[in-house]
């Protein structure tokens, strides 16, 4: 349990009470492990207290020095010695070699490099050096090179390396982990070289180096990198002998991109036939088999679908890859259940495929390709990857179409989204996704709408395509909207007029609702996105139409992760300083005020107050009306900045929309009774909020945003007057900071006589400088204590 608390506390960056609790474990007997020691050596030294690391690091260094003999241990004079002697012999068996060693380093590390003090360091390394003459208390790892370094004498750095590696005192091993961890495989070789000389590596230590150096090595070293490997080993020259877990390294390996094209293949060509080479030198018995579908003995070592996989990833010839399709099938026929080499043989395998047919593809051989697809599908179904849906030909996913016994393609929602995301051919992309509704429809039972075939981040990836598509052809709202009326064929949707028993009848499942107001709100995002022209008042008034239907469906319902500032950013940004940086602003901003309406009809019904003790609904979420207070506030901050413009005489520039047009420059002013809706919805909201969720599941930001949205209305100090009068009756709802905000906003003469009442205090500091406001805050007091 001492062990425990320490590490909570270290992780909490209590570092502090980390090293008082360090020192009582030490006093009841309690030697701390070293990987707490270590973490507790960190801490420290982000503090800067080397004082302490010193101590630690001394402290268990006799403590390291006299495991053996420890009852034996002398007192000395110092605390340091004093606390030593106090702590009991351990109850583990002797430390092992390679465990205190990161401890010992990283304190090395932290006190000359962290801390900015080499000589306390250098004196550090010569007290261990004294008591670790052999190196069999322990050994020390790639963080006590990063200590020398800090050396600022470069006599003192070869000093210090040549004495530890005289006495044997490094960890061979770790300081290749290390190093290949900060990409150093050139340094890591030349140590890995020496610990082989030394005999300082164990025959594991040998294998993991030999691995770890091998994924350190780029696509294009691989093939010296592991010649050296099998010259320092002594292997036999040029042998490419390795083991399995070499194997898939080197074919892991990609050479880099040369500037020609020339260049890139020949590289890459290089590079496939060392990978053959390989492969052929450690398999040789199963790659020279006696002919097709005759296998080995299950004593031989035979290659991995994983491998193939892994090789198929380079550019090679098509006769090649065919070859090695060939070899991958009579590698899944030898796989058994049991057979751990098979186990994963079936993901591996449909890898193995796409690549073939890309590069099929790649090579102009379209018609070998669609052979290559008949013959698999006939056998079984396949997966396709998003490069394959590029190019393949669209009847494969139709099912007895020429070729009865084929199988179609099934794509997986995660390949249509990363295909939707990437492509730049739109029209092909909304005829695949059509096939694969058919595809799906047509494998469940019932009447299946679109809307729920395919996820909803597929919906909204292919509106963004449609964005990234076609926004410079002027069509990106129409095909927007059709798209919209085809996911959403399979429901009913009702607008917000229609009678309350019917709008009841239709509120479907919680899951389809959220699915349709993302489509919903990418598809406003679309219709807002192009630049202002005649279109603008009919894709306006596609926008109303759109929300009032879907809130009316969702009764009012808006998913919370759709009003989070990633999402409302989209809509409406955060007025910064100047312009702002999308299309069509006062078109958002309308938009924006019309889905908070929406939102209030659908929660509210049209008879009143229905909807929101609606049997048919859940409870509307208080963070909804939390984010819709936000976006009536920012609303009315753009609504505001329109006016000024609009006062000065400036026209809004729309820096984001390049083509601006007349109707464009007419349409600054923001009409008056807009600037007065805003106000009244942040109380409806507010009331609405109250009723359907309670005053205590108010934040105290949500009055603050009603005080923002009223002040920027025009100063509607009456209306947020109320909104305070009304929540004063339920204790705790306002606070000082209202009262503040209330003062700092509409000014202090404003209801001074209810802050008074309910905030003396508060409200003294904000008139101390007016003798008027003292003088009846004062009788209030006197007024309230009589």
């Amino acid at each position: 349990m001492r062990h425990t608390a320490l590490t909570s506390l270290l992780q909490a960056n209590q570092w502090k009470e980390s090293l008082q609790f360090y020192r009582h474990m030490l006093y009841q007997g309690d030697t701390p492990s070293h990987v707490s020691a270590g973490h507790l050596v960190q801490r420290l030294g982000k503090v800067g207290a080397w004082e302490a690391v010193f101590r630690i690091f001394e402290l268990h260094l006799k403590l390291i020095a006299a495991t053996p003999t420890y009852s034996t241990a002398r007192q000395g004079n110092d605390g340091v010695e004093h606390l030593s002697a106090r702590v009991a012999s351990p109850t583990a068996a002797p430390t092992r070699v390679g465990e205190w060693g990161t401890m010992f380093s990283m304190s090395l590390d932290v006190v000359g490099r962290v801390c900015r003090r080499p000589l306390i360091a250098m004196q550090m390394f010569n007290e261990a050096c004294n008591k670790n003459i052999d190196g069999s208390l322990f050994r020390w790892d790639g963080n006590f090179l990063s200590a020398v370094q800090s050396f600022p004498s470069e006599l003192d750095r070869v000093n210090v390396l040549r004495r530890a590696h005289a006495s044997g005192q490094l960890d061979h091993f770790k300081i290749i982990r290390g190093l290949v961890h900060h990409g150093k495989w050139l340094e890591a070789i030349a140590v890995f070289a020496d610990g082989l000389a030394t005999q300082q590596l164990h025959r594991r230590d040998i294998g993991r180096s030999r691995l770890n150096i091998l994924h350190a090595s780029s696509g294009d070293s691989v093939q010296a990198v592991l010649y050296c490997l099998q010259r320092l080993t002594r292997r036999p020259e040029n042998s490419l002998r390795v083991n399995d877990a070499e194997v898939e390294c080197v074919l892991s390996k990609v050479p880099s991109m040369l500037p020609t094209s020339s260049g890139a293949s020949f590289a890459s060509m290089a590079h496939w036939r060392f990978c053959l080479q390989v492969l052929s030198e450690n398999y040789a018995s199963f790659a020279t088999s006696g002919g097709r579908g005759v296998m080995p003995g299950i004593e031989g070592r035979r290659p991995t679908q994983r491998m193939v996989s892994l090789l198929l990833r380079h550019s090679m010839p098509w006769n090649v890859a065919l070859r090695i399709f060939e070899l991958s099938c009579r590698l899944n026929m030898a796989a058994t259940p049991y057979d751990p080499a098979g186990a994963s043989s079936t993901p591996s395998n449909v890898l193995i495929i796409n690549r073939v047919a890309h590069i099929l593809h790649a090579h102009g051989q379209r018609q070998r390709m669609i052979d290559f697809l008949d013959y698999v599908l006939c056998a079984s179904p396949l997966s396709p990857s998003s490069e394959l849906l590029e190019f393949v030909p669209l009847e494969f996913f139709s099912s007895n179409r020429g070729v009865p016994e084929r199988k179609p393609l099934m794509v997986e929602d995660k390949v249509l989204y990363h295909f939707v995301e990437t492509t730049m051919n739109w029209e092909r992309a909304l005829t695949l996704l059509h096939l694969v509704e058919d595809q799906r429809a047509g494998a469940v039972t019932g009447n299946v709408k679109p809307l729920q075939v395919i996820s909803a981040s597929v919906h909204c990836a292919t509106l963004k395509m449609l964005r990234r598509c076609c926004a410079a052809h002027g069509e990106l709202w129409l095909h927007s909207l059709q798209y919209f009326q085809h996911a959403v064929s399979g429901l009913h949707l009702l607008d917000c007029h229609t009678h309350p028993r019917r709008l009841a009848q239709q509120h479907g499942d919680t899951d389809v609702n959220t699915i349709l107001y993302c489509v919903l709100y990418e598809t406003l995002l679309n219709l807002l996105e192009e630049p202002s022209g005649a279109s603008i008042v009919l894709r306006e008034k596609n926008c109303f139409s759109l929300m009032e239907c879907v809130t009316a469906r969702c009764g009012g319902r808006i998913p919370t992760h759709m009003l989070l500032p990633n999402q409302m950013d989209r809509l409406l940004p955060r007025l910064g300083v100047g312009e702002p940086t999308v299309p069509n602003v006062e078109e958002r901003t309308r938009v924006s005020m019309k889905l908070i309406m929406c939102v209030l009809v659908g929660l509210l019904g049209s008879t009143g107050k229905e909807g929101l003790k609606s049997p048919h609904m859940t409870p509307p979420d208080a963070v909804m009306f939390y984010e819709l207070q936000k976006l009536v506030c920012r609303v009315a901050e753009y609504r505001h900045y329109l006016m000024r413009l609009h006062e000065t005489g400036q026209s809004l520039s729309n820096s984001a929309s390049p083509r601006k047009t007349a109707a464009t420059e007419k349409r600054v002013f923001p009409q008056p009774f807009q600037m007065g809706l805003l106000w009244q919805t942040s109380l409806e909201l507010l009331g609405c909020q109250c009723r359907a969720c309670g005053v205590d599941s108010m934040m105290p930001g949500t009055l603050k945003l009603v005080y923002r949205s009223c002040a920027t209305s025009g100063g509607q100090w009456e209306a947020a007057l109320h909104a305070t009068q009304y929540l004063l009756q339920h204790p705790g709802a306002v606070e000082g900071e209202h009262c503040a905000m209330y003062c700092s906003l509409f000014g202090w003469e404003r209801a001074l006589a209810v802050w008074c009442r309910h905030f003396p205090q508060q409200m003294l500091r904000e008139v101390s400088g007016h003798a008027k406001g003292l003088e009846y805050c004062m009788q209030s007091l006197e007024c309230a204590l009589e």
